[in-house]
């Protein structure tokens, strides 16, 4: 025959049925006990925490670089557009300013002809256009006062 399982009993309906080792009330850990439980959930934090807030920055960083990058590219096509346009004007500025065309409006719209020889007039005696005689070439002048 086959012994009876042990059955207990708990004291009140509400409490399950524990054996007499597991109804005594813990004490309260203290010192190294409680520490190395605060250390272990501290360890299990960092080890979790740490490696998940890495992730968001590197999606965050990641974002915010596609972000950048449409707008750096945005801004190339812009700077292209405008070096485009720059070489237009150069090329622009290079015909109307060319010697034969303004010469051509000068006797067109303002009534000028090209000088000839009798046209020139020679200066005589070191005279310079404005009256004065040529004396060389002038270097510096007179000291300053002190």
């Amino acid at each position: 025959m086959a012994a009876p399982q042990r059955r207990y009993r708990s004291t009140l309906p509400t409490q399950p049925a524990l054996p007499p080792w597991e109804q005594a009330p813990r004490k309260p850990r203290v010192g190294k006990v409680r520490r190395k439980e605060r250390g272990r959930r501290g360890r299990l934090a960092v080890l979790v925490l740490v490696p998940v807030l890495l992730m968001l920055g590197s999606v965050y960083l990641h974002t915010v670089s596609g972000g950048l990058e449409s707008r750096e590219a945005a801004l190339q096509e812009e700077l292209d557009g405008a070096r485009a346009s720059g070489e237009r004007l150069e090329v622009e500025v290079a015909k109307l300013s060319a010697a034969e065309r303004v010469r051509s409006l000068a006797r067109e719209k303002l009534g000028m002809r090209d000088a000839g020889s009798a046209d020139l007039q020679v200066l005589g005696d070191g005279k310079r256009e404005d009256g004065t005689y040529d004396e060389g070439e002038q270097r510096g002048g007179e000291p300053r006062a002190r």
